[in-house]
């Protein structure tokens, strides 16, 4: 055979390996794994979100999910924000995410966007906001000491 044939093929062969590799995100801070980072959920949080994603934690194939999220919970939360150079937000407890439900089904009853999609190992459920961008505040409550619950405020 040819060298120029035989390059071809070997190019054609490294093209093909590239394209099938799983798909990186490019823009949003980076781990060091590759995967993009996440805050987790403090109180004194604030943010201003862009997209609301909900769903088993291998719907989440492009985020650096901590291993301590894997060992508490099947469901999470991430929350994007709105300025999309800054890191999006991962909620694990459970009173939060019922309240973060209630607002998404209340948004999806006046007409937001919402979709289904499949990423990773599961199904998650999305809200993408367009102009109306609601902020969201966590504080957790004054009684309770370490372990007392979020309060959610959302500013629309």
């Amino acid at each position: 055979m040819d060298n120029e044939i035989i390059t071809t093929i070997v190019l054609a062969l490294f093209l093909s390996l590239g394209l099938a590799a799983k798909k990186k995100p490019v823009f949003g801070q980076m781990t060091l794994t590759g995967e993009m980072a996440l805050d987790w959920l403090k109180s004194g949080s604030e943010i201003t979100a862009g997209k609301i994603m909900m769903g088993a934690i291998g719907a989440f194939p492009e985020y650096n999910v901590p291993e301590w999220a894997n060992d508490r919970n099947k469901d999470i939360a991430i929350i994007e924000h709105a300025n999309t150079n800054l890191n999006p937000l991962l909620v694990t407890q459970k009173s939060v995410m019922r309240a973060i439900e209630a607002k998404c089904v209340e948004w999806e009853e006046q007409g937001a966007e919402v979709a289904l999609e499949k990423s990773g190992s599961a199904t998650r459920a999305v809200l993408i906001f367009g102009e109306d961008q609601p902020t969201f505040k966590f504080e957790r409550s004054k009684n309770g000491g370490k372990f007392a619950p979020y309060i959610m405020y959302v500013e629309e």
